[in-house]
């Protein structure tokens, strides 16, 4: 008989729960980058939606806030990937 964990983890898997719950993991951490790199001020600004693709789409409240995620898109995504410890995203696109 199967262990209950593999049984559990088999039914996460099948009912697409797993994607989910990895993309809200990664919107929280882009969430605490974001605040890091750009202060709570601007970080206030920025609103991820979601991931299609391991393209993460954010909307931005300013075309100045927009650029500068794009200035410092790299670093965003190595701090993410960094601490995730796979690639969860490999670009970022931008709605103003």
């Amino acid at each position: 008989m199967e262990h209950i964990k593999k049984l559990l983890a088999k039914r996460i898997q099948q009912s697409g729960l797993s994607q989910q719950v990895k993309t809200s993991i990664i919107i929280e951490k882009f969430k605490k980058v974001s605040k890091l790199i750009f202060g709570t001020k601007i970080s206030q600004k920025i609103k991820p939606l979601y991931i299609k693709n391991k393209v993460l789409t954010v909307a931005c409240l300013s075309s100045v806030v927009a650029q500068e995620i794009n200035l410092r898109k790299n670093e965003i995504l190595e701090n993410i990937q960094q601490n995730l410890g796979e690639e969860t995203i490999k670009d970022i696109k931008i709605i103003i």
